[in-house]
């Protein structure tokens, strides 16, 4: 399925292109709600409000060449032997957050790759901090983090760009898995 592809490769290549390495497996959690995500911009009268995430991937180097990273999901998507998996691939949305460290082999502190998939038309978005022309010069902001230690992810304030359009989105909520 090209949705698949495109959903996948836009995660990978976000990743690829801001140089992260890592060496963790990764496995999905079963369907439950980890937390809401409010959006804010123009773009949600196109993607919606409010994303709520229904499954995580707490270690991501399958997926995105990381243990930095968590990959947080819709309740109909998972990620299963490294591969992003749908029921519905037409609404779906995949994001990735990742706070490195010294040893992470990168020039950036934080970093969110996300893809919003809805009616089958697909917005990507992201940041880094700090802003760098591989996440369109747009800095997450400092309300953003991810523990993995206490396992929460927290949006306050953060600022996504869209890559097509440059409309920004704001994030705010806090995930606990």
């Amino acid at each position: 399925m090209k949705t698949t592809f495109n959903l996948l490769k836009a995660i990978i290549i976000t990743f690829l292109i801001i140089g992260c390495s890592g060496d963790d497996d990764s496995n999905s959690i079963g369907n439950t709600t980890f937390g809401t995500i409010q959006l804010s911009g123009l773009d949600t009268a196109i993607v919606g409000s409010t994303l709520v995430v229904g499954n995580i991937d707490p270690d991501g180097l399958d997926t995105t060449g990381t243990n930095s990273s968590v990959t947080l999901l819709d309740k109909n998507t998972t990620i299963e032997n490294g591969e992003v998996v749908s029921t519905d691939f037409l609404n779906a949305f995949v994001i990735v957050a990742a706070q490195f460290t010294i040893g992470d082999n990168t020039t950036f502190n934080k970093a969110i790759s996300m893809l919003i998939a809805k009616d089958g038309e697909e917005f990507s978005y992201v940041c880094s901090t700090p802003p760098s022309s591989s996440a369109d010069n747009t800095d997450c902001g400092t309300g953003f983090s991810v523990d993995k230690v206490s396992k929460t992810i927290v949006f306050d304030d953060t600022t996504v760009i869209n890559t097509d359009s440059g409309a920004i989105l704001t994030m705010n909520g806090t995930i606990n898995y």
